[in-house]
């Protein structure tokens, strides 16, 4: 007789990025196999909501609120799904939620580890853009992170120096405050109602491992299956013999994946009298496009704002090279993986999970967070080939059914 397992899966659903998306590949991937029920919170995405309603997929909304940037679900009402459910599946940031999950039944609790919140506070920005957590987590250490990374704004010419002093100063203040509303929701009571873990890469799962009380539990790594390119752009034939080359960066003006670095590794091809154009996705009215006229390259770099995922995939179609020169270790990185999955070879750094998207020398190259480094791999890829080859390259390091089975196989262990 066959079983059909109950998962109840929670996402918070707003700012639909990375780890969203992701999300929803997986939902769509897993719904014939299980039966599934989704808790969301009420101010999630109208665009996560839709997907969820267009999977046919059987969903609540919860109030939500924020603690150290966090968010809390009020699960009051839901009771009956958690007792419904052989397994509970947190999918990205709601941990918090694991304890109350307990209350009502004794079910295994799953986390999703597409980043870093369990190991660190501020975990947006990570250690001073260096690091992440690999000596644990104090209170002096957020503090000077923070210190570390109005530094960088400042030098990046994004902030000014007296700002930056006013800003550090309030660190030492504000620093604690954070880390203390963050003690709050990660907690002994908390890490004690989690059964499992499911990582985006090796690398988060060795951080993991290394600096979480996590033992006996078991963590899985479940590459995310990157599966939305090939739903917008069908006929994956990138175009050949462009009159210029062009470059897509697609990961915001954020100075932690690292805008300065593609422009200033532009300016270097401009300099070996390349014909290269950069197109810069959500970067447009931001710093980035100050920094690009002090270098004085303006002219060679196409500006865009927040841009529909369609818009993003046709334009990396016509790329001979997309880059993500992030400088703090990525959890994962799907923008080289998409570049990859429409036929186009990705240039990232040596940070984080980044190494374990692209193959070097195959489906991209991987850099040292350094312009000069990163303008030598961006040179090589655009002498490289695109197309098929590279699509079927990749998925043979990152497969959406391989992802699927993995998961799958791994809630049914408990």
């Amino acid at each position: 007789m066959s079983f059909m397992m109950n998962i109840l899966a929670f996402a918070h659903g707003t700012l639909l990025g990375g780890a969203q998306i992701s999300t929803i590949e997986f939902f769509e991937l897993l719904k014939d196999q299980v039966s599934l029920k989704v808790i969301v919170c009420d101010d999630a995405d109208v665009e996560f909501v839709n997907q969820l309603r267009f999977l046919g997929i059987e969903f609540r909304t919860h109030p939500c609120y924020r603690r150290a940037n966090l968010p809390i679900m009020d699960l009051s009402g839901s009771e009956d799904w958690i007792k419904w459910a052989d397994v509970t599946w947190i999918t990205d940031i709601e941990f918090s939620i694991a304890p109350k999950i307990k209350k009502v039944k004794r079910v295994p609790v799953i986390v999703h580890l597409h980043s870093y919140p369990l190991l660190c506070p501020w975990w947006g920005l990570f250690y001073g853009m260096r690091e992440v957590c690999y000596r644990g987590c104090s209170l002096s250490r957020i503090v000077r992170c923070k210190q570390k990374f109005n530094e960088e704004l400042s030098r990046l010419g994004i902030i000014s120096g007296f700002r930056r002093s006013v800003y550090q100063a309030m660190d030492l203040v504000k620093g604690p405050l954070d880390y203390l509303r963050w003690q709050k929701v990660v907690n002994k009571g908390l890490l004690g109602s989690i059964d499992g873990f499911v990582a985006v890469s090796n690398f988060v799962k060795r951080v993991h491992e290394t600096f979480l009380p996590v033992e006996g539990k078991p963590i899985e790594v479940v590459y995310n299956p990157v599966t939305y390119p090939l739903k917008y752009v069908r006929d994956v034939k990138p175009k050949e013999n462009l009159e210029e080359n062009l470059i897509v960066y697609a990961s915001g003006s954020n100075p932690v994946k690292g805008p300065h670095l593609a422009l200033q590794a532009l300016k270097l091809l401009l300099n070996e009298g390349l014909n290269v154009k950069l197109v810069m996705f959500g970067c447009r009215g931001s710093w980035v496009e100050e920094y690009a006229r002090k270098l004085g390259i303006e002219r060679s770099v196409i500006f865009s704002g927040r841009e529909s995922l369609a818009r993003l995939y046709e334009t990396i179609t016509t790329a001979s090279v997309v880059v993500m020169p992030s400088v703090v270790p990525e959890s994962f990185g799907r923008i080289p993986v998409e570049a990859n999955r429409l036929g186009v070879v990705a240039v990232v750094t040596n940070r984080g999970g980044l190494p374990e998207t692209v193959v070097h020398g195959e489906t991209g190259y991987i850099a040292n967070p350094h312009h000069e480094d990163i303008a030598k791999w961006l040179l090589k890829a655009l002498e490289s080939s695109r197309g098929e080859v590279v699509k079927e390259k990749s998925l043979k390091t990152i497969n959406p059914q391989t992802s699927v089975d993995k998961l799958f196989s791994f809630l049914t262990k408990f």
